[in-house]
């Protein structure tokens, strides 16, 4: 069965874990209403509607390719209280401004602490640490 799954962190084209998209389509960029924050070598995503823009990518992933990531993203569904992310389904907006709703990872701890990542694209955040 084929998913859409909004990307935003090191599964993004050109970032360090998006070899475990596999053969997964890319379709377009998108766009979804939370905080970034950074966890060590990647970021966390926390859904809130009155929050900044978050800036990923949408793509097109069977359910092989969603296990895997499902191990990447140390999901569980059998568990999901121990999760370090969840995947769950959100809605997003396409750059024509379209709602559309597809599956996404959520941080699944506390983020006091954390830095939050204001501009809310892990690619720009990256490229001004460097």
């Amino acid at each position: 069965m084929q998913s859409i799954l909004f990307v935003y962190g090191t599964l993004r084209r050109g970032l360090r874990l998006h070899h475990h998209m596999g053969d997964a389509s890319y379709l377009c960029e998108a766009r979804l209403k939370g905080q970034l924050y950074d966890i060590d070598y990647y970021p966390g995503l926390i859904i809130d509607p009155n929050a900044n823009w978050v800036t990923g990518e949408l793509f097109a992933v069977d359910d092989l390719i969603l296990t895997r990531l499902d191990a990447v993203e140390g999901y569980d569904p059998h568990s999901p209280t121990s999760s370090d992310y969840l995947r769950q389904e959100v809605t997003v907006l396409k750059p024509n401004d379209e709602e559309f709703s597809v599956l996404t990872y959520t941080y699944n701890h506390p983020v006091q602490g954390l830095s939050r990542i204001d501009s809310g694209d892990y690619k720009e955040y990256l490229k001004n640490q460097s």
